[in-house]
C-alpha cells in the first residue's frame, strides 16, 4: 500500500512540475510574439518636379506596383496599403524624399452592430 501511495504521490508531483512548467512557457511564448500589425493607408504627396524621381525612387525598391498613382489625373499624390504595426513603420515604405510630406492612416472595418452602437452614442 506504501508503495502504491509513493508512486502516486511522485505522479502527482510531476504532472504539477510538468504543468508549472508548460504555464511558464506559454508565457513566456506570449511575450515574444510580435505585436499585431493593421492594414494602413499611406499617402506620399508630392510636386509635379518630384514625381518622376520619386516614381524612379520608389522604383529602385521594386515597390512601384504596389503603389496607385493620381499624378495622371493632376493629384500628384502616391497611394499604398500596407500592413504595419505603427504608423512610423507605415511611413518607412515611403522615399525620404517625401516622407515627412506622407501621411499614414490606420484602417479598421465596422460591422452592421458597431454601426448602430456608434448611432445609439
Amino acid at each position: 500500500m506504501k508503495r502504491v501511495h509513493s508512486f502516486t504521490v511522485a505522479c502527482f508531483a510531476l504532472l504539477l512540475i510538468g504543468g508549472i512548467a508548460f504555464a511558464q512557457g506559454d508565457e513566456k511564448k506570449a511575450s515574444s510574439e510580435k505585436p499585431a500589425k493593421a492594414t494602413y493607408l499611406v499617402e506620399a504627396p508630392h510636386t509635379p518636379e518630384e514625381c518622376l524621381g520619386l516614381m524612379d525612387e520608389v522604383n529602385k525598391t521594386k515597390d512601384l506596383g504596389q503603389w496607385q498613382w493620381g499624378c495622371m489625373d493632376g493629384n500628384h499624390t502616391g497611394y499604398r496599403m500596407v500592413q504595419a504595426t505603427s504608423e512610423e513603420a507605415a511611413l518607412a515604405n515611403v522615399p525620404e524624399s517625401v516622407r515627412g510630406k506622407a501621411h499614414a492612416y490606420k484602417l479598421t472595418k465596422m460591422s452592421s452592430k458597431e454601426l448602430e452602437a456608434a448611432h445609439k452614442h
